[in-house]
């Protein structure tokens, strides 16, 4: 079979701005290395707070979606956070991903709330956006009742909300027990 130069000019032409556009110009990562790498980077880590975690959560009316959610997040002597937080969902109408990097965080006994900006998103519109978590650490083994967690929260582009809601560590917003996976405030 003999393929003209012609043809394979014409399928670079075609690939090459969807390669573009998909990476930014950079091999595609998975979000986990992304994780795993910020673990990594704080295994050693002395001191302060630790949050890390993943999992599976059943979001029930009025949204009836799948949330899959990992994240690492470290909070220093000093206050100072770094993190990254990787949340995807789906629903029978709609699915989505984001990947924050977390700028706050507080914790209060077995509890961690954190926030931050995302990253990437699977909506353009996302990214630049404020979000905000917070996990509940319930134990471990097979006795420990399952760790829980809320829904992601919104909070538009104003990252002075963000900041409030690790500061202010709110309880209104529902929780629900994880499907699978662990939580472990540290």
């Amino acid at each position: 079979m003999r393929i003209s130069l012609r043809a394979v000019l014409f399928a670079l032409v075609l690939a090459l701005p969807m390669v573009l556009l998909s990476c930014d110009g950079q091999a595609p990562s998975e979000p986990v290395t992304q994780l795993d790498a910020v673990t990594a980077r704080f295994d050693a880590y002395n001191g302060g707070h630790v949050v890390t975690g993943k999992g599976t959560l059943w979001v029930p009316e009025p949204s009836n979606n799948w949330i899959n959610i990992a994240f690492n997040v470290v909070q220093g002597p000093d206050g100072q956070v770094h993190g990254l937080w990787h949340h995807q969902f789906r629903s029978r109408r709609s699915r989505g991903r984001i990947m924050v990097e977390v700028g706050c965080m507080s914790v209060s006994g077995n509890e961690a709330w954190f926030a931050g900006r995302a990253v990437q998103a699977g909506a353009e519109g996302n990214i630049g956006r404020y979000f905000g978590l917070r996990v509940i650490d319930n134990g471990e083994g097979a006795n420990a009742p399952p760790d829980e967690m809320t829904r992601t929260v919104w909070f538009q582009y104003d990252p002075q909300v963000a900041w409030d809601f690790c500061s202010n560590m709110p309880t209104d917003n529902p929780v629900w027990p994880l499907d699978g996976g662990n939580v472990q405030v540290r």
